[in-house]
């Protein structure tokens, strides 16, 4: 076959093939009229009730040709999608401007109407049933606080401890429990900004000052004002010459959550500052009391020897001597917390 050559000279002399007359487009009216789009705009201030309106529309719109439906669709999607977005700003500004309702009360109502308080130490020896229905109601639920990041608030945290109802005046309710217990806000907060929420059986949450922590054993002090009522209580406490080995306690506390728990057993070992007692004690019993059969307060739950961790151990549980309320020494004080354990101190010796 013959090869054809062609040069750039004929390229150029090549004129262009004439494009011919333009080719007129029908120019179609818009498939949303203007006045439509300019009616549905506002309701994207109400997301709920443009909702509503698209689904019937997209039902509506059934029977009409394909190039008003996508018109539609789109214009639908396009109002649906700034709405929700509208939507999601107000609401992160609400939140954030906006506080939220306070769960956590000023003063614990159910102790401020109560006056009636057990008359201990009980002169004879007590059952785990009257154990239960008396001392039941002195035992608190403690928990750490955490500060909201949106608002300068205390709310309850996941964890909480127990604790035992010290000491009830005309001015206020003294709790101990175990430092452990609160240990993380103690990480976050200053010396004169030491807080905690307190519980009783109602399960309304209020918030007590920590105005003492012992520096060498587990245990912490707290106060919360009373709001209104009147009544009177102080919590005998166990000297060195009642504590004894053999001897029967009872434990309260919310073992794995399960609140206001009663076990039992004796004392198994005792030392200076700490005792080891076979009375059951779990997760949640920290900072619980341990009383014995007359109603004093022997020790406040610190610790137990985790059979996961040691397959061997068997309910060995210890807690932290309660005769250290009785010394003024080795205490870190906040704010009146030395006057309240003095106030406390002093109407022991006067009842005995």
């Amino acid at each position: 076959m013959e090869k054809i050559v062609i040069s750039t000279a004929e390229v150029a002399e090549t004129a262009p093939l004439s494009e011919g007359p333009a080719r007129l487009e029908p120019k179609l009216p818009p498939a949303v009229a203007w006045w439509a789009k300019l009616a549905m705009w506002p309701l994207v201030l109400v997301l709920p009730l443009l909702c509503l309106i698209a689904i019937i529309l997209r039902f509506a719109m059934r029977g009409l040709p394909p190039r008003t439906r996508f018109a539609w669709t789109g214009f639908l999607a396009t109002l649906l999608t700034t709405s929700g977005l509208l939507t999601c700003v107000v609401a992160i500004l609400a939140i954030s401007l906006v506080p939220p309702p306070s769960f956590v009360s000023r003063n614990l109502t159910e102790l401020d109407e109560k006056s009636d308080f057990p008359h201990l130490p009980s002169p004879a020896a007590i059952s785990a049933k009257d154990v239960s229905q008396e001392l039941k109601p002195l035992v608190a639920v403690i928990s750490p606080t955490h500060r909201s990041w949106l608002h300068d608030r205390d709310v309850a945290t996941g964890s909480f401890g127990a604790g035992s109802l010290l000491q009830v005046t005309s001015a206020g309710y003294l709790f101990v429990t175990a430092r452990h217990v609160i240990s993380g806000s103690f990480r976050q907060a200053g010396d004169n900004d030491l807080h905690a929420l307190v519980a009783m059986a109602s399960g309304t949450w209020a918030g007590a000052e920590v105005v003492a922590q012992h520096q060498y054993l587990d245990l912490l002090l707290l106060w919360l004002p009373r709001g209104s009522g009147h009544g009177d209580f102080s919590q005998p406490v166990a000297t060195d010459a009642d504590v004894t080995q053999g001897e029967n306690v009872f434990v309260i506390g919310h073992p794995e959550g399960l609140r206001f728990s009663l076990s039992t057993g004796v004392i198994s070992r005792t030392d200076s500052h700490m005792i080891q007692m076979t009375a059951p004690a779990s997760p949640g019993n920290s900072g619980g009391p341990v009383f014995d059969d007359k109603g004093n307060l022997v020790a406040i739950v610190s610790s137990v020897i985790d059979k996961h961790n040691d397959p061997n151990a068997e309910n060995i549980n210890f807690a932290v001597r309660a005769d250290a309320l009785l010394d003024e020494s080795g205490w870190k004080f906040f704010g009146d917390g030395q006057q309240h354990l003095l106030d406390f101190q002093t109407r022991l010796k006067q009842n005995h």
